[in-house]
C-alpha cells in the first residue's frame, strides 16, 4: 500500500524524487520520466539497462545518470558491452 501511495504522490507530482530498490523499482511504470540516477552500478548488465530503460520511453527524451566507485569499473565495462558503445564517463579524481 505505501509502495503504490508513493508511486501515486510521484505521478501526481506531489512529490519530486522517488528512491527505489532493484525490487521495489520491478514494474514501475511512469510515463515522462526525465531522471534516472544510480547511486550504484549493478552487477548485472541487463539490471542496469532495465533501471535506465524506466527514462526515456516511447520516444521521449531522458538521461541516466550513474555513480560509479573504482570497484565497480568491471560492471561499468560489462554494462558497456551489453549496450555496444562507451558510457561518456566524467571523473572527480585528479
Amino acid at each position: 500500500m505505501a509502495r503504490q501511495n508513493a508511486l501515486d504522490d510521484f505521478k501526481n507530482s506531489k512529490i519530486k524524487v522517488l528512491i527505489a530498490t532493484d525490487i521495489t523499482a520491478r514494474g514501475i511504470d511512469i510515463d515522462d520520466l526525465p531522471h534516472v540516477v544510480n547511486y550504484e552500478l549493478p552487477n548485472i548488465p541487463e539490471t542496469y539497462v532495465h533501471r535506465i530503460g524506466r527514462t526515456g520511453r516511447a520516444g521521449m527524451e531522458g538521461t541516466a545518470i550513474s555513480f560509479c566507485d573504482t570497484d565497480e569499473r568491471l560492471d561499468l565495462k560489462n554494462i558497456q558491452k551489453l549496450l555496444g558503445f562507451t558510457v561518456p564517463v566524467r571523473s572527480f579524481y585528479k
